[in-house]
This record gives structure tokens, C-alpha cells and sequence, in this order.
């Protein structure tokens, strides 16, 4: 391709992020969101879509398949962690194979129900918690992020009435406090991502969650499709930039799928697939102007190659 061309191509490709991003207006400091995008995000993976290959099998194939970091427990086809019964050799074997890929650990997988009802599945979650907090170094990333919970007894994601209650969210602040304490010891953070069948389900209480229990050691990982009850499908738009405009200094961890309705059914579909308005998506974090992960998940292997190439498609419209 000659330089004319390239020249040809840049132009159209903002023309036309230009017209997708329609009546959204880029504020002047907002500039150049595509030169933004390519400078601070970091494509990257949940590492289970290859836990069936061997470590170096899949190591060679994430990096292949045009990642640069993961978030990973620590488990493949051959090599196997417990938090229970730790193997720090594993854990070596798998960040030499990341680094010998320049792979970079994104975050870590500390997701529990913080809330349940049976004391001993919120003990033995919160225990592989705190082991997460005070060994990150040893992982590669101090970011553990984990959803709040539920108060349900049916299912980690089913609905409770005491999860919208006052009572609800004072229980769970008391855990997420003392967890924070840990954090701040060892230098880690927790990232709260939002549910919207949980007891954190919406931008006003993870906001008033992050004022309350005010700490560098508490953050958000931003998931959108995680925000959207069915009835706020038709309004991702708003619903985005509302997401950024009151939540966007604490988002540190991004995450990437989206979400439809298939007849009385929400789903969730790999980025691309459903009604989430990817362009604003990336804008508003583009604008965000430092380096973050945006990690690919809900994928299966075959997803791959299609979704990586749906979000570079959307970076080269941005403005």
C-alpha cells in the first residue's frame, strides 16, 4: 500500500467513526481517540479458553491470536494450581511461559460470593480471596477482582430481595472493609465489578460503595454488559456514558463481551454479537488516556478470531 493510500484510508476511517459515533459529541481535550486507543489499551484474553492445551501450547497460542495479556488461574492442560495446596513451582512454570511470550498477567481471578447464605461457601471464598491479596507479587498482578454476590440460595447469579435492601448493602460493606484492610497491607486492589442480579448492581451503589469504603486499594473493573437489565437494551448509549462520567477515574480492568435478548432470555454473546454500542464503548474509555486492559471473555475458541477482529474494526473508526 502506498503512502497515498494510507493517507486515503485514515481519512475515511475517521469520516466514518465520525458518523457512527452520531449525536455523541468529542470534546476538544478528547481528540485523536484512535492514537489514544492504540497507545494504552492492552488486548488480552481469560486464559480458560485454552485450558485445555498444554502451558506452552497455549501461551503460543494466545499471544498468536493477537493478545498481549490474561487473567488466568494459573490452570492448564498440564499444569494444575490449587490456592488450597499451593505449587509455587506452577505458578513459576506459568509466568516464565507468559514472559517467554511477553504476555502480561492482567488480573486476577478472585470472584466469590461475598454475600452467600451458607457460611462455609463464603468462608472458603473469602479465604482464596485474602491468599490472592497477600501473594499477588507472585502472580504477576496486584488487581483481583471478584462481583459482590447474592443473597439467593438457589444460584451465585439468581436475584434475592434483600439484594437492593439497605440491610443487604451494610453486610456486604463490612466484608468488602475488612477485605480492603488486607488489600492495603500488601499493596493489592480489589475490583468490584458490577451485577446487576447482585447485591453491587448499579452505577449509584457502587459509587456510594466506592465513597463510603474510600481506599487507592478498592476499584472498579468495568464490564457493561453486566449493567444492562432487559429493559435498559434499547439505551446502552446513555447508560455507557453515565458509567464513565461517574465511575471513570476508578475503572482500572475492562472487560469485553456483550448482551441481547433471545426471546424472554438475556444472554450474553461475544463482543459484536449483541446491543452494546461498541464505538461508544471504546471512545469513552479511549478518552480514559492511560494504559488499561480490555480483556476478551464468554468466548469459545472457535469465537476468537472474529471478536479480536470485530474490536480492531471499531478502533480504526474512532475519531
Amino acid at each position: 500500500m502506498n503512502i497515498t493510500s494510507q493517507i486515503t484510508r485514515r481519512h475515511c476511517l475517521k469520516i466514518a467513526g465520525i458518523a457512527m459515533v452520531g449525536a455523541w459529541t468529542v470534546p476538544a481535550e478528547a481528540k485523536h481517540l484512535w492514537t489514544k486507543a492504540r497507545k494504552n489499551f492492552r488486548l488480552g484474553i481469560f486464559a480458560n479458553v485454552y485450558r485445555k492445551l498444554s502451558l506452552e501450547e497455549a501461551t503460543a497460542k494466545i499471544k498468536a491470536d493477537g493478545f498481549r495479556s490474561v487473567i488466568t488461574d494459573f490452570n492448564f492442560a498440564d499444569v494444575r494450581f490449587n490456592p488450597a495446596a499451593p505449587d509455587w513451582d506452577a505458578v513459576k512454570k506459568v509466568r516464565a511461559s507468559l514472559d517467554r511470550q511477553e504476555l502480561a498477567v492482567a488480573g486476577l481471578y478472585g470472584y466469590y460470593n461475598m454475600v452467600a447464605p451458607d457460611a462455609e461457601v463464603r468462608r472458603k471464598g473469602r479465604e482464596r480471596m485474602e491468599f490472592l491479596l497477600a501473594n499477588w507479587k507472585q502472580f504477576g498482578s496486584p488487581h483481583v477482582t471478584t462481583e459482590t454476590g447474592t443473597f439467593t440460595t438457589k444460584a451465585d447469579k439468581g436475584d434475592s430481595p434483600k439484594n437492593a435492601s439497605e440491610e443487604g448493602y451494610q453486610e456486604l460493606k463490612r466484608e468488602v472493609a475488612e477485605l480492603v484492610k488486607l488489600a492495603e497491607k500488601s499493596g493489592a486492589v480489589i475490583n468490584i465489578e458490577v451485577s446487576w442480579r447482585q447485591v453491587i448492581g448499579t452505577i449509584a451503589r457502587v459509587e456510594r460503595l466506592l465513597r463510603e469504603v474510600s481506599s487507592p486499594s478498592l476499584k472498579v473493573t468495568l464490564d457493561p454488559a453486566n449493567f444492562f437489565r432487559p429493559q435498559d437494551l434499547p439505551n446502552t448509549k446513555p447508560m455507557l456514558e453515565e458509567m464513565f462520567r461517574r465511575l471513570g477515574p476508578q475503572i482500572v480492568l475492562a472487560h469485553a463481551k456483550d448482551v441481547r435478548m433471545t426471546g424472554d432470555k438475556l444472554e450474553y454473546p461475544p463482543a459484536g454479537q449483541g446491543m452494546i454500542d461498541y464505538l461508544t464503548y471504546l471512545s469513552l474509555l479511549a478518552q480514559l488516556d492511560r494504559p488499561i486492559d480490555l480483556v476478551l471473555e464468554y468466548l469459545k475458541s472457535e469465537d476468537v478470531s472474529r471478536t479480536v477482529a470485530f474490536l480492531r474494526g471499531v478502533m480504526d473508526k474512532l475519531p
